[in-house]
């Protein structure tokens, strides 16, 4: 076993995890995020890349298919960590390390084991019904009936909600286009005029949910010509667990908000979109100093005194100085997505506006963070768009699929 077990000592010095978000989970990706960034792992861009999956919060039958067939892609050795809320910072450290000692072990068999439902390491999910049920403290939770905030819209079969007035191509793009017989399971490709009067070929392409820097549960479903959306729909897949209480929001939903906690939340929010953005436009230092600064505002979001208000301020200051400053961002973002006036720029310029008032606690409090704008814009926006200018828009929207949820 000596390149087996040298390729699986190579893999437990640096894993590569790559995070998958059912809605309402997003308190354990927060914390898979900052315990990973102190473990200086990188985040892998694709199943194929990643040797650790970690799946956050409980996904919904549909969701859990495709973390099944993301788990397929991944190479050996690997290891699947499983966090359904709520959970803890241990926690979500100790199912690390357990990630990381299943990759020292290397055992060539490890799709044929199938660990006790209480262990979060897990290390395949071979039964179907794994993904819906959770751990042991949430208990079963059956999706043969209708999901929680289900509407049914357009007499789609239970699992989802769906945007747009049209679907793409004319064709139907959830859970029976994922099981067409194209190769990927992907419709094969069609042709059609594009916007210079060519005919090419029209690929049917969804864009999520298991995609880095992507909201929780969001699918855009695109028929594309080259690089060029010309059609697109969008679909969110609820997550299976009992909590329905968007994480952002939750001081607010509680009742127990202060000037102090909201304006940390609030702040933290829009840095976690910030992130994301900041991630999509290829700018990953300062992608990473904002989800520090997110981290650090989470870490003393409680009551006690916790975390350096001052010292947020100030780093924040320096990181808003550093992205307004980019030349090359606003040249990337300026006059894409315009939505009221707005375009990309607009709004990574307004998180910024947003961050800094929420962290001055000179200036009154304020509600929720933002929900983003209806989904039912998207479609509209997207089409015609270039795929990398799909990827930013999308990231400066930064649609809170939970709050779409619970509502």
């Amino acid at each position: 076993m000596g390149l087996t077990g040298w390729l699986a000592r190579v893999a437990a010095r640096g894993p590569r995890p790559l995070v998958v978000t059912a809605p309402f989970g997003t308190g354990a990706r927060l914390l898979v995020e900052a315990e990973t960034a102190r473990r200086g792992w990188l985040p892998a861009l694709s199943p194929a890349a990643a040797s650790v999956l970690v799946v956050c919060g409980s996904p919904g039958a549909e969701l859990a298919e495709l973390v099944r067939q993301a788990w397929a892609a991944v190479p050996r050795p690997r290891a699947l960590v499983r966090l359904p809320e709520p959970v803890g910072a241990a926690e979500v450290g100790e199912s690390l390390d357990g990630a990381v000692a299943a990759l020292g072990e290397a055992r060539h068999d490890d799709h044929d084991e199938t660990p006790p439902p209480q262990d979060r390491r897990e290390r395949g999910p071979d039964d179907p019904g794994r993904h819906e049920h959770g751990s042991r403290r949430h208990g079963s939770h059956g999706h043969g009936g209708r999901e929680p905030g289900d509407h049914r819209r357009g007499g789609r079969e239970p699992g989802g909600h769906r945007y747009g007035g049209h679907q793409p191509g004319g064709h139907e793009h959830g859970e029976h286009a994922r099981h067409m017989g194209g190769p990927g399971g992907l419709a094969m490709a069609t042709r059609g005029d594009d916007r210079d009067g060519l005919r090419l070929d029209r690929l049917h392409v969804p864009l999520g949910p298991i995609l880095p820097d992507w909201p929780a549960g969001l699918i855009v479903h695109t028929v594309m010509q080259g690089d060029v959306i010309q059609e697109a729909g969008v679909e969110i897949l609820p997550g299976g667990g009992r909590s329905a209480v968007p994480y952002w929001i939750e001081p607010w939903t509680s009742g127990a908000v202060t000037r102090r906690t909201g304006g940390r939340r609030r702040a933290a929010a829009r840095l976690d979109g910030l992130g994301r953005l900041l991630g999509v436009a290829g700018w990953p230092a300062a992608a990473a100093q904002a989800r520090r600064l997110r981290d650090d505002l989470l870490d003393g979001d409680g009551d006690g005194d916790g975390g350096d208000g001052v010292a947020a301020a100030r780093g924040f200051d320096r990181l808003d100085r550093r992205v307004r400053r980019s030349r090359i961002l606003r040249w990337m973002l300026r006059d894409v997505g315009l939505v009221d006036g707005a375009d990309v720029l607009g709004r990574m310029e307004r998180m910024l506006d947003d961050i800094g008032a929420a962290l001055d606690e000179r200036v009154p409090m304020g509600g929720p963070p933002p929900p983003g704008p209806a989904l039912d814009l998207l479609p509209g926006l997207l089409e015609g768009a270039e795929l990398a200018q799909a990827r930013l828009i999308v990231a400066s929207l930064d649609p809170d699929v939970e709050r779409v949820l619970h509502a």
